[in-house]
């Protein structure tokens, strides 16, 4: 289509950058495309990356475009020395040391192991090579306990402070304001725990982790009648 039509093709790799492909090159390297195919591929560093600031990287006429033309070069202040050495730094650890995202995977697959076949209350809606696991309560569980909006939201704070309680950290979406909602005219997503997943702690570590996760939502959905 992109051809045909004579499109521009804009790829947004905020996400996938650093996760996604062989060796963490993202979208393309995944699909096996060629990254040329794409227009210009952009992204942020302060996600995966742990820094600040973004990337925007195409042929030389759009980066010299982008460079001179873009309202930030026009109106934002300089990235810090930090966060832009901290990006850097990630970025080339991961060329240097490409079984990170070995390690990633296996983790990632070690919580989903523990999450989503086993648990009776929730289910994982995330791509399976996502590090961001979004766990959503079961449709039945919803309805059995006939549970609004507002009581999920609840409920998953709940599980939120019980994991914490017992040494792991998650945290959940949290809801957008409803003006902005029909402002936008987009549909909100549903209630759910956010579990993000790193190469920092080993699989083992990754397994007593989701088995607390687990526990802390059975033991607070058993609470709720």
């Amino acid at each position: 289509m992109k051809l045909r039509y004579k499109f521009r093709l804009i790829l947004d790799e905020s996400v996938s950058f650093g996760v996604l492909g062989r060796t963490g090159r993202g979208i393309t390297e995944h699909q096996n495309v060629d990254p040329a195919e794409a227009d210009m591929i952009i992204g942020s560093l302060s996600g995966v990356f742990i820094g600040g600031g973004g990337f925007c990287a195409g042929s030389k006429e759009i980066v010299n475009h982008q460079r001179i033309s873009a309202s930030a070069y026009c109106y934002s202040a300089a990235l810090t020395a930090l966060l832009a050495t901290t990006a850097s730094e990630t970025i080339a650890l991961l060329h240097n040391s490409p079984e990170l995202i070995v390690q990633l995977r296996e983790n990632i697959k070690a919580m989903w192991t523990q999450l989503d076949p086993r648990s009776d209350w929730v289910y994982c809606t995330s791509a399976p090579e996502n590090p961001v696991m979004m766990l959503v309560l079961k449709p039945e569980v919803v309805s059995s306990k006939r549970l609004t909006i507002e009581d999920q939201h609840h409920i998953l704070q709940e599980i939120v402070d019980e994991t914490l309680a017992n040494g792991v950290l998650i945290t959940r979406l949290k809801p957008v304001p409803d003006e902005t909602i029909s402002k936008q005219n987009h549909t909100p997503p549903a209630p759910a725990l956010k579990v993000c997943i790193t190469t920092g702690l080993s699989k083992k570590e990754i397994e007593k982790a989701g088995i607390v996760i687990r526990h802390a939502i059975t033991k607070i959905l058993r609470q709720k009648r």
